[in-house]
């Protein structure tokens, strides 16, 4: 397949792109081109973070390595990311229900003292909050 899912390169096949206006396209060519796009879509489906939400109806709790987005139904005074270096990924922590997050404010918190942006912590503090962390591979978390 010409998708390179580790760089997200498509290289279109062979007879792709040297086909003049209004030329017909081989049916082989055709056929190729539509697997590679049709097993280019199905990987970035099968990777996309909406697949395996974890939910967490309530109380702290640290962030998994692989968790990609966490559902907060409940109040968890905090949540703790691990290092930057051992995290798989960026991770969004999305306020799910009204009041988890205004009423009871969530600090976000990382492992082993690193920072995020700069930061020692963050306060997740208005209903429906959704936030975006990037792990660096030398320690901590930027915000996006």
């Amino acid at each position: 397949m010409p998708f390179d899912p580790t760089t997200g390169i498509y290289t279109p096949p062979t007879g792709a792109e040297n086909a003049q206006p209004s030329q017909v396209i081989r049916s082989a060519t055709w056929n190729s081109i539509f697997t590679d796009v049709s097993s280019a879509l199905s990987s970035l489906g099968q990777q996309s973070w909406l697949k395996n939400p974890k939910i967490v109806a309530s109380g702290s709790f640290t962030v998994a390595a692989v968790d990609a987005v966490i559902l907060i139904e409940g109040s968890c005074p905090t949540i703790t990311l691990p290092t930057g270096a051992t995290k798989q990924g960026p991770v969004r922590i999305i306020g799910a229900a009204s009041g988890v997050f205004s009423t009871n404010n969530a600090v976000v918190v990382v492992s082993g003292g690193e920072t995020i942006s700069g930061q020692t912590g963050m306060t997740l503090a208005i209903d429906y909050q959704s936030v975006m962390f990037y792990p660096l591979s030398g320690g901590g978390y930027v915000l996006a």
